[in-house]
């Protein structure tokens, strides 16, 4: 005779839910910058003119119109094609409780935010290509002026380093520095200002007590746990920053006003869904972009140099 106890009766149950482990969920850049179609080209090309010379005095009578020639150039975005598969296969789906194909969708989405803003940073700090062929290199540091890890700032050609310098995180008086290097070059302050940090950044920003203290703001910003808007800029954190070069010590922070960069799509993403024949009948997730980035601007595109890890006191922060 059989013998049924209570661990013979116990079952199992399980979510009909799909938990996603933490990842960065969408494109943290994508809504910041200036964002063009690109149609049937494999190569777009976006015009700019520089400022024209003061007008000057009418002085004489029946003289000649003083024309002159306008400064116009052009930069470069070449599109490239990304791409992303997942095949979920027949067995397993019968097997589940819970159909994977909504949450493999959504992990698509979810990478290809993360790629998006890859491409838009990499483009930020990287070589730009202008002219009327889009075959001038137009490097970084040739374009912008930033500022090194110890709060100086470079000139128009040199490279942000931290080569023989005591480097420091993010402070009131970098923040400072990098309004004045966009007042300076009369960058317009009614465009929206963003800057990119990490979450060490953050963490030292809050620790300042001109943002975290009452006194100086309507809302405290260490209750929130963030820092949304100070000194002209929208900051916002990201672990997607790469180091310098010179011994990876710094993170390269980039601040930037909003069409200062360009973020040109000739197709956003696309997810298309099949049953394979070929694969016995199973699913596929097929997922593609086609998109580019350029730094349109150098005078609207900045980097800073912050320290990966130091901690501070409120006082020392500033």
């Amino acid at each position: 005779m059989n013998s049924y106890t209570g661990v013979n009766l116990n079952g199992k149950q399980f979510s009909a839910t799909v938990t996603l482990l933490s990842q960065q969920r969408m494109s943290k850049f994508g809504d910041k910058v200036r964002q063009e179609s690109v149609s049937n080209a494999e190569e777009a090309y976006f015009n700019l003119f520089g400022p024209e010379d003061l007008p000057t005095q009418d002085t004489d009578r029946h003289g000649d119109t003083p024309y002159d020639e306008y400064d116009a150039n052009r930069r470069k975005v070449v599109p490239t094609t990304w791409e992303k598969a997942t095949i979920i296969d027949k067995k397993d789906v019968a097997r589940m409780t819970v159909d994977p194909q909504n949450p493999v969708v959504r992990s698509h989405a979810m990478s290809f935010g993360r790629k998006k803003d890859d491409i838009i940073y990499a483009a930020m700090i990287g070589t730009a290509y202008q002219g009327k062929e889009g075959t001038t290199a137009i490097t970084f540091a040739n374009d912008s002026v930033g500022i090194n890890g110890d709060g100086t700032v470079t000139s128009l050609g040199t490279p942000v380093s931290n080569e023989g310098i005591t480097e420091v995180p993010m402070t009131l008086s970098k923040m400072l520095t990098m309004m004045t290097i966009f007042n300076e070059l009369d960058v317009d302050p009614d465009i929206p200002k963003y800057w990119a940090v990490s979450p060490n950044d953050i963490k030292h920003m809050l620790n300042m007590t001109e943002i975290a203290s009452i006194d100086y703001n309507t809302v405290k910003a260490i209750q929130q746990g963030k820092v949304d808007e100070y000194m002209g800029f929208n900051f916002f954190w990201t672990n997607r920053l790469v180091r310098d070069s010179q011994d990876g010590t710094c993170n390269r922070t980039v601040a930037w006003a909003k069409d200062g960069v360009i973020y040109a799509s000739i197709a956003d993403m696309q997810t298309k869904i099949d049953i394979l024949p070929t694969k016995k009948y199973s699913t596929g997730v097929y997922s593609t972009f086609d998109i580019g980035a350029v730094r349109f601007e150098g005078a609207k595109v900045h980097e800073c140099h912050n320290l990966v890890t130091q901690t501070l006191t409120a006082s020392a922060a500033r």
